[in-house]
């Protein structure tokens, strides 16, 4: 039997948890039954240098050298034209897509073509279509209802966000199927052991006073909710004259301007520092007192997952799906209401106040991320969604 084709596709490779879920697939999907190849919008971003070196990489912008256009859909019916042109070139036999914007190229490609294609919906359409779905929604609202209608699969990354797509697309009941992100447990607790290379971070107390080190991370935009997370620091080291706070936020975008300038007025240039997009972020998180996931919306938080498999005490906006469903409402972390400061002041304290309680609770988390979320038990069902979409597509 020959081997599956299939064709990842992703806008670009930053360093978004949709990007690492398809870096870690290429990694890790059986070679003896599958061909993978990778088609992207752009080719750019850290995560570039992961991708295997058997796996192919075409990036629309270097396949289409005419000048950009202006016309209303002119760019994205190219890309739909390119990627119908690749999926013949390669023979592929499924395509595989990450985040909406993506799908309505991806999607719309192979149904045009007629091979078997596979969607996955990374967050709560809810609550997160209308912040990055930019001009004319609501035509994009009604493609996605057509392409998911006829896609071979539906996922989604949390069971909550399968039944909000539903909702939100009006796709029939029950027809997305949760498909949970996947760490790559063994690389995540080989890196947290390395150091992390940073004076600031690594001292022991600040002028006799003990340190608490924060860590966050992901892309800086608004929705991360970075900007909560610095004001409650802030909050924080006001009431704590004790304690000296580092928070680390790891990651770029572009409301960098904007946070350093809140990081600024708030005079927290010796607690709050922005390193950037780390290579080396479970080191991060193995050496903090506590992750916190500060987000107005998520799906199904890859950072989470990782700082879990590391040991570290976790804290989580309660967003409505991923964050609530990955850490069953407490057990394995600490939920805060979402949008809320003193919310996020609180959970903190109750990590410095209550170690015993909060150490436990980590080791906990720590075993239920490596049983439900391994890279391994997430692949291999994905790749039995791939045959089973690809035969019966055949």
């Amino acid at each position: 039997m020959s081997r599956i084709r299939v064709v990842f596709s992703i806008g670009a490779l930053h360093g978004g948890g949709s990007e690492r879920q398809i870096v870690s697939a290429l990694r890790h999907l059986n070679r003896d039954l599958f061909e993978p190849h990778l088609y992207i919008v752009y080719r750019s971003g850290p995560l570039l240098s992961l991708v295997p070196d058997d796996v192919k990489i075409a990036a629309f912008e270097e396949r289409d050298r005419r000048p950009p256009t202006r016309m209303p859909g002119g760019m994205h019916s190219r890309r739909v034209d390119d990627m119908r042109r690749y999926l013949r070139e390669v023979e592929a036999d499924l395509s595989y897509d990450r985040t909406f914007l993506m799908t309505l190229v991806s999607a719309e490609a192979a149904q045009q073509v007629g091979i078997a294609n596979v969607s996955t919906v990374v967050t709560d359409p809810a609550t997160g279509f209308e912040p990055v779905a930019g001009r004319f929604q609501w035509f994009k609202k009604r493609s996605l209802r057509r392409l998911y209608g006829r896609s071979t699969n539906v996922l989604a990354v949390s069971t909550g966000a399968a039944r909000s797509a539903e909702h939100f697309y009006g796709l029939a009941p029950n027809s997305v199927e949760s498909q949970y992100n996947g760490v790559d447990i063994a690389a995540i607790r080989s890196g947290a052991r390395n150091a992390v290379d940073s004076p600031w971070w690594n001292a022991n107390s600040v002028n006799g006073k003990t340190l608490v080190r924060l860590v966050s991370a992901g892309r800086l935009n608004y929705e991360k909710g970075f900007h909560l997370l610095i004001d409650a620091v802030a909050e924080l080291q006001s009431t704590n004259s004790e304690i000296q706070f580092r928070l680390a936020l790891l990651g770029e975008g572009d409301y960098r301007s904007q946070l350093q300038n809140q990081i600024d007025a708030a005079g927290l240039t010796e607690q709050v520092r922005m390193p950037g997009f780390q290579n080396n972020a479970p080191a991060w998180y193995a050496s903090a007192d506590a992750f916190v996931l500060s987000s107005l919306v998520e799906g199904m938080p890859n950072v989470l997952l990782e700082a879990m498999a590391c040991g570290t005490p976790v804290l989580s906006s309660r967003c409505p799906h991923g964050p609530h469903e990955i850490l069953e409402d407490g057990r394995y972390g600490i939920l805060c209401d979402t949008n809320s400061v003193a919310s996020l002041v609180d959970a903190v304290q109750s990590v410095i106040h209550h170690p015993v309680i909060t150490h436990e609770r980590a080791a906990k988390a720590k075993t239920y991320v490596e049983s439900v979320f391994s890279q391994q038990v997430v692949i291999r069902k994905l790749e039995q969604i791939f045959t089973a979409a690809v035969q019966r597509k055949n």
